[in-house]
């Protein structure tokens, strides 16, 4: 059905636009599912309102003030699809968004119009009916799900947008000027503005009056609304003249009037978080005090310098000032402040099952296995989200007694299993493993079956132990350099191009790998400047960078310690059947998620392979070495022409002009996935350099499928060797690539 739209008189009540729409929940809820739902909607001047049908007996479903809108921007809702492909999927070809406020809390409508020009239409009314509110600079164009944003990672809900907002069209005013005692007394006033063939009142959210009301202000006529302060024009000079439009009698304002009003307006725009007030303004400091946020530490940590603050797990603390990504200032319940790693706590508005021990979050279906037979107790279990986007699954890891064992010893012998169950929700909004037995939360369901089996093949009995804290951005706050008299040097993990690699132990209590840099392997002063920088890198694929000791020779490069080595090692010492698809397919995931992090932040490798990942616990895959390669001055990465890079993971435009760039990671990526996927063969066997120049440049060949290798996969290696950079996908398109089809291989 299209659109009707209707002109818009003097009653806030009159129907501007209507049409049926798709709507998706919004998940006020914690736990609510995603699901998408046909609304009647119309647009008042006073409200957004969405209904079951448009028939005479039709129920309201849910009601926005447009006072309180303050984003209309398009959105992206592809990726809550188990398909991208917008084609096979045409609810999600043309959806937007409209942000708005209730309760002091922000949430985000998503609607799907039926084609271009009504999504069109619908942004720019709903905008003209709200010109007057206060609004974001930033956006998120995905939406929330999964305990994160699907457009950025981010995963506080009250994390700041990631793009920037499309600055509204400035719009025109019209009528006599003119100001009413009453209005100045009130400090309220309203303006009458034309967008195409509607008139609105506008502007009257804007705390800014003071600003501009003097001894003589001059504004458009219109009622007056005490509820809401506006923002008023400047005030006129008596000698500046009035002026008209062109082939139009009715006066306006000249542009040297208007200007210093836009640009009140846009200083209006606010941040997550809203406040119209400027900062420092009674209303300022009020909200700033509503919005106090507080945290709650997940793991313990111990101040190292005399500027942090020990954390104690379960204990909650004031954020006094998180503008830097990794440190946060907290003070805590005695008053004292200090600096606190920012991973190792979270929002308490938001923190969800993140307090419980068994929920582990973004864990996959394989490591969840590895992590559970790593306990090896019966009833063990973990809650995780699951691959299907907004839902959560309990692994569960039993002992089945094997009865052809048992009749041929004599004895019991016992075959342990991971059962995995998906946590569903009835329509009534209560979550089950058997639809039999129903709760109205998840550890309330939880702690049922801790006392009921209830159609599980166990009771659930316990969650592993306490997992090891993540990494920090650094050992402390602002604290790169490191002292090597603090570090005690243990034995050798191994050797490679930049020198010895040894595992250590920083102030006898974390456990380090470091580097010995040999002198003369790399240009030295640039590493340094980019050591500063590369400490402020952190994601759970990444191997941590802690710190260099750059104050004598040779050089010290600090990271975090990965148990199991390198990718390339594990892969070769361990047997292929130990290992199987399923686990290999989710180290590439790992390393892709890693990657698509530093594409992010616009920084390029140059150098991954399966060498430079490290394996941990439970399967655990992090890239290491990243940007290094760029200060490497070794013969071993220097082609005929003088170039340094890894010939054999360099794709053409490397090999031709040593153009380095994220889609040269990319095809490294490629080869990294074969590395994994042969289980730690050598790429091109024994062919030399310039064969492989020749091979890769000339005749455009490309490795072999690996044996066994599933064609789904194979083909992502080919994606990535792409001939021209711009045909290969980013490495956010391939993490979701690949998670389609581990969700369409191994059903979770």
């Amino acid at each position: 059905m299209q659109t009707r739209a209707k002109m818009a008189g003097k009653d806030d009540d009159e129907i501007i636009l209507e049409t049926f729409m798709i709507k998706r929940s919004q998940n006020k809820k914690l736990f609510s599912p995603v699901n998408f739902k046909e609304r009647w909607l119309v647009l008042t001047r006073r409200a957004l309102t969405y209904y079951d049908t448009n028939g005479e007996r039709r129920k309201e479903r849910g009601r926005i003030d447009t006072a309180t809108i303050h984003t209309i921007e398009h959105a992206q809702l592809d990726k809550l699809s188990s398909e991208s492909d917008a084609e096979k999927n045409p609810i999600y070809r043309f959806p937007f968004q409209v942000g708005y406020t209730e309760l002091g809390n922000d949430y985000t409508l998503y609607l799907v119009a039926s084609d271009h020009s009504e999504r069109s239409l619908w942004i720019h009314t709903i905008r003209s009916v709200c010109v007057g509110s206060a609004r974001r600079k930033y956006y998120h164009p995905a939406a929330w799900a999964a305990r994160r944003w699907l457009c950025c990672d981010a995963e506080r809900r009250l994390a700041q947008g990631c793009a920037l907002a499309e600055i509204w069209p400035l719009l025109e005013p019209l009528g006599p000027l003119s100001i009413q005692d009453k209005c100045i007394s009130k400090k309220v006033a309203l303006f009458t503005w034309r967008i195409g063939n509607v008139m609105y009142d506008a502007l009257r959210s804007l705390r800014y009056l003071d600003t501009f009301v003097g001894s003589r202000s001059v504004v458009s006529r219109a009622d007056v609304r005490s509820q809401s302060p506006v923002l008023m024009l400047p005030n006129k000079s008596e000698d500046e003249p009035m002026v008209t439009k062109k082939k139009s009698k009715i006066p306006c304002l000249s542009l040297s009037s208007f200007l210093p009003a836009v640009e009140a307006a846009l200083t209006a725009v606010t941040m997550p978080g809203g406040g119209g007030a400027p900062p420092g303004t009674p209303s300022a400091k009020l909200k700033d005090k509503q919005r106090t946020k507080v945290v709650v530490a997940l793991y313990p940590f111990k101040a190292i310098e005399s500027g942090d603050l020990s954390l104690e797990k379960g204990a909650e603390y004031e954020v006094i000032d998180d503008s830097q990504d990794h440190w946060w200032k907290v003070k805590d319940e005695n008053g004292s402040v200090g600096y606190i790693p920012s991973n190792y706590v979270k929002e308490k508005e938001t923190i969800g099952l993140q307090k419980y021990e068994w929920y582990v979050g973004e864990m996959s279906r394989q490591r969840a296995e590895s992590l559970l037979k790593q306990e090896d107790k019966e009833g063990c279990f973990v809650v995780r989200n699951s691959s299907t986007k907004g839902m959560y699954t309990l692994s569960l890891y039993t002992k089945v007694i094997d009865p052809q064992k048992r009749y041929h010893s004599g004895t019991e012998h016992y075959h342990s299993q991971t059962k995995h169950y998906h946590i569903k929700q009835n329509a009534r909004g209560e979550f089950y493993l058997s639809d039999k037995h129903c709760c109205s939360s998840i550890p309330e369901l939880i702690n049922y079956h801790k006392h009921n089996s209830g159609g599980l093949c166990s009771r659930l009995k316990t969650s592993p132990c306490d997992r090891p804290a993540p990494p920090t951005a650094g050992f402390s706050h602002d604290k790169w350099e490191i002292d090597p008299s603090e570090l005690v040097l243990n034995e050798e993990l191994g050797a490679g191009q930049f020198g010895v690699v040894r595992r250590g132990k920083w102030r006898g209590r974390i456990d380090t790998a470091v580097k010995m840099m040999k002198e003369g392997t790399m240009s030295e002063d640039d590493f340094i400047d980019e050591a500063k920088v590369m400490t402020k890198l952190q994601h759970p694929n990444l191997v941590q960078l802690y710190g260099v000791c750059s104050k004598h020779r040779p050089i010290y490069i600090v990271t975090e310690y990965m148990r199991n080595g390198s990718l390339f090692n594990y892969l070769r010492r361990t047997m292929p059947d130990q290992l199987g698809p399923a686990v290999l397919l989710d180290m590439c995931i790992q390393v892709c998620k890693g990657m698509a992090y530093l594409e992010r932040h616009n920084y390029i490798h140059r150098d991954l392979a399966a060498r430079n990942c490290l394996v941990g616990d439970e399967n655990v895959v992090k890239v290491a070495d990243f940007g290094l390669a760029r200060y490497v001055l070794d013969d071993q990465y220097t082609s005929s022409g003088g170039t340094k890079f890894p010939i054999k993971w360099a794709p053409p435009e490397v090999l031709n002009y040593t153009r380095f760039s994220s889609k040269s990671d990319v095809w490294a990526f490629g080869v990294l996935m074969w590395e994994v996927f042969t289980c730690g063969k050598v790429p091109y066997g024994r062919m030399k350099n310039s064969e492989v120049v020749d091979m890769v440049v000339t005749r455009r060949q490309v490795l072999e499928k690996p044996k066994g290798c599933l064609n789904e996969i194979y083909n992502v290696m080919r994606m990535c060797w792409r001939h021209t950079p711009e045909e290969r996908p980013s490495f956010r398109v391939l993490k979701d690539d690949l998670s389609v089809i581990a969700h369409s291989v191994l059903a979770d």
